[in-house]
């Protein structure tokens, strides 16, 4: 564990180097690889916090490397540490008068509607992967990081929603790029979508984002617990491969079968060893409550 914070801050670091692309991937890879060996046998859940966080730090890296601006340390490491979103623009400049009291008062609601939400599935004991990720969804992606964007707003930094309405996505294309994480759909167009799209040309650009997406995503499911190599991979590629149709088509699938293409498939993003031994579990904090 205490390997964790050391190797997090080479990651953050890094990226202030503006190091060759290649070389930057080599550094994400070497950190991930070292905290992984450092947490074999730990608990799954750990091993999840452990190389999310570094995994994190060092993508933080390769984006500010990759971008033509420069940040001076303190709003660099508040760019680093304190937001998930993958814009270091944003930290740029402080404004005066931003808006920030309807993201603190949707942020909390929704982390209440989350926790009441988590705390019925532990209740009922429902283990099926959408149920239990709805709420967990809901409290996290929708309620806490809403909160966090209104305190950075309140300070003067212009961030954006991170998961803006999913319900207004129009398709596949649009779910990953508009409507889920938009900090992470920023960052993989700036170290992976662009350059190899200039190389390769746009359509092997935009799928290697997805399957590069999935690799990021091995490293943070299937690596902590060891089980389900292949699945976010696979999970990734079919969306890939859905939004080159879109491209075919000329237009999008819809909203309902983007959503359908999402929820349907959720184990395979989320294999069932990481389903029980890393989400489920994650439900057990209710039992503090008992």
């Amino acid at each position: 564990m205490i390997w964790i914070l050391p190797l997090a801050f080479i990651g953050l670091i890094a990226g202030r180097f503006r190091l060759p692309t290649l070389l930057g991937w080599g550094v994400v890879l070497g950190l991930v690889t070292a905290v992984h060996f450092a947490l074999v046998g730990e608990d799954p859940i750990l091993r999840m916090v452990g190389i999310c966080v570094v995994l994190l730090a060092g993508m933080k890296g390769l984006v500010y490397q990759a971008w033509a601006g420069h940040l001076p340390m303190k709003p660099y490491l508040i760019f680093a540490m304190a937001w998930f979103g993958m814009d270091p623009g944003t930290f740029q400049k402080r404004r005066e008068g931003l808006s920030w009291k309807d993201d603190l008062a949707w942020g909390f609601a929704m982390m209440l509607v989350g926790t009441l939400g988590a705390y019925l599935v532990w209740v009922m004991e429902w283990r099926q992967i959408l149920v239990m990720f709805l709420p967990m969804s809901l409290g996290f992606h929708f309620g806490a990081l809403r909160v966090l964007k209104g305190i950075l707003r309140r300070a003067g930094f212009p961030v954006r929603t991170l998961f803006p309405n999913l319900l207004k996505a129009r398709g596949v294309a649009d779910f990953w790029s508009r409507r889920w994480n938009v900090g992470y759909s920023q960052m993989m167009q700036r170290v992976v979508g662009r350059p190899v799209g200039k190389v390769w040309g746009k359509k092997v650009g935009i799928f290697s984002v997805f399957l590069v997406s999935g690799l990021l995503h091995e490293v943070a499911i299937t690596l902590p617990v060891g089980s389900g190599y292949g699945l976010p991979t696979a999970f990734f590629a079919a969306h890939g491969l859905l939004v080159l149709l879109e491209g075919k088509l000329g237009r999008p699938l819809g909203k309902l079968l983007a959503l359908l293409a999402v929820g349907l498939p959720l184990s395979f993003l989320f294999p069932p060893e990481f389903q029980s031994e890393v989400i489920a579990r994650c439900l057990q904090i209710f039992d503090l409550l008992t």
